[in-house]
């Protein structure tokens, strides 16, 4: 009997190890092609897994006659979530009483309840991840799972340098030719907080194998980094990097601990190569942007749309009907943006294309900012929660270097990127969440309330 339940157990493990495989490599999969059939929620595979998540919650539930497992990472989130309708909920009434039922193609009502169901999916996801986690059990095992996933990330990268400019099309929503490294994402903007996220939690995990073993992953993590940090081409995850290091240097300036020491000049080292070897590039990329392209002109017009936004809506205007103001501050917008940057750049006559396409159009309608689109969703309240989710997240982090510095980097990428599929994100965060507090036992990841931490 001990043999056969033995057995089973053993089993069990292993399906749960290569389930949370899957998990990972759906995460980073942010290009998927169902986004062709059912919209921008379909760019990632983790959608179709929203039943499975309902499911688990509701045997959850049922077995429990209550909700488990809560912590404050999910209270923030459910107090936005509820917020976020409350007052979708308002605008779109205020839109309807002015005689607006849509916007372009798009029902006000029924693309808020869309939106929102990223947000749920959001949630969902974070307590998915740390059950499956914690019922694994052994953080020997969850760093064997981030080991795959590396390496297929390093396959992954290794294929597109290899093919480019047809690298994977297959696995992409559209099959143009794309120049530079983007993993299974749509571009290469997206993919540092991948690359960062991914070889953190391999070295945090790499402490609970042999010295040996820790060792060689570490070094393998490292070189994954290096590698990636030499082959993109995004100019973003340039000046988030640098930003990140500068703050770990803020952060170790405690030379009595010899650990703080040695990162300090291993930052400082990092640094070097990056202003000897990127700098140049990076501001001759920067100055062909501005002279010949619109992303740097779209990203920064929608964002001074979010502010005039909040500006005159302090609350937010909700998931719902925020497609008609980002409409009626367009033109506002152009006219700011030509102001900046004549003023800071000489340049008269700004190329504004892009941005004019989003006139009348709800295709990739949002601002190029994950914080400053949430901004526009829910205003200042907006800004507390990223206030305490950081504040949260930072004070559980510290105990770990790797991850703190993850961390720091993951908060500086949120002013350029989307939110809403970047589930590696949340994946930080929900890793974070389930680090052992100083009571616990240290080789055990943990599943529950934390004030019980």
């Amino acid at each position: 009997m001990y043999r056969l339940n033995s057995r089973e157990a053993g089993l069990r493990h292993a399906f749960l190890a290569g389930y949370l495989v899957v998990l990972l490599l759906l995460t980073v999969y942010q290009d998927f092609p169902l986004v062709q059939v059912i919209g921008e929620i379909g760019r990632t595979p983790i959608v179709l897994l929203f039943p499975l998540f309902l499911l688990c919650e509701i045997s959850l539930l049922a077995k429990h006659k209550r909700i488990t497992h809560w912590s404050k990472l999910h209270t923030y989130l459910l107090g936005f979530i509820i917020y976020l309708a409350l007052v979708s909920l308002v605008y779109i009434m205020i839109q309807y009483m002015s005689g607006s039922y849509s916007f372009g193609s798009e029902n006000l009502l029924g693309k808020g309840v869309k939106v929102l169901i990223y947000f749920l999916l959001i949630l969902l996801y974070i307590r998915h991840i740390q059950l499956v986690v914690a019922k694994i059990g052994r953080p020997g095992t969850v760093c064997g799972c981030f080991l795959v996933a590396v390496t297929a990330l390093l396959a992954i990268m290794s294929a597109e340098l290899a093919s480019m400019p047809n690298a994977l099309a297959f696995m992409h929503s559209a099959d143009a030719p794309y120049w530079r490294v983007r993993l299974l994402t749509s571009e290469s903007s997206t993919t540092g907080t991948i690359v960062v996220v991914y070889a953190a939690i391999l070295v945090y995990l790499s402490r609970y194998w042999n010295k040996l073993a820790r060792t060689l992953t570490i070094v393998y993590a490292s070189g994954f980094f290096i590698f990636y940090l030499f082959v993109t081409g995004s100019k973003g995850f340039m000046i988030v990097a640098g930003l990140t290091f500068a703050v770990t240097m803020v952060q170790y300036l405690d030379f009595r601990k010899k650990r703080n020491f040695v990162l300090l000049v291993a930052a400082v080292m990092v640094m070097y190569l990056f202003i000897a070897n990127f700098s140049a590039g990076l501001i001759s990329s920067f100055n062909n942007d501005i002279e010949n392209y619109t992303s740097s002109y779209t990203r920064m017009g929608t964002i001074v749309i979010a502010l005039l936004t909040v500006l005159n809506h302090p609350f937010g205007v909700g998931t719902g009907a925020y497609p008609v103001y980002f409409n009626q501050y367009l033109e506002p917008s152009v006219n700011v943006m030509s102001g900046l940057y004549y003023k800071w750049f000489g340049v008269s006559q700004i190329n504004v294309s892009e941005l004019i396409q989003y006139s009348g159009s709800t295709k990739n309608l949002g601002v190029k900012s994950g914080f400053f689109q949430w901004f526009m969703f829910g205003g200042l309240l907006s800004v507390a929660f990223f206030y305490l989710l950081g504040r949260h997240m930072l004070s559980k982090a510290r105990s770990s270097s790797i991850l703190f510095l993850a961390l720091v980097f993951t908060l500086f990428s949120l002013l350029l990127v989307s939110l809403e599929i970047k589930y590696e994100i949340w994946l930080l965060f929900a890793f974070i969440g389930l680090l052992p507090g100083k009571n616990d036992n240290p080789n055990q990841l943990y599943y529950r309330p934390e004030a019980s931490q």
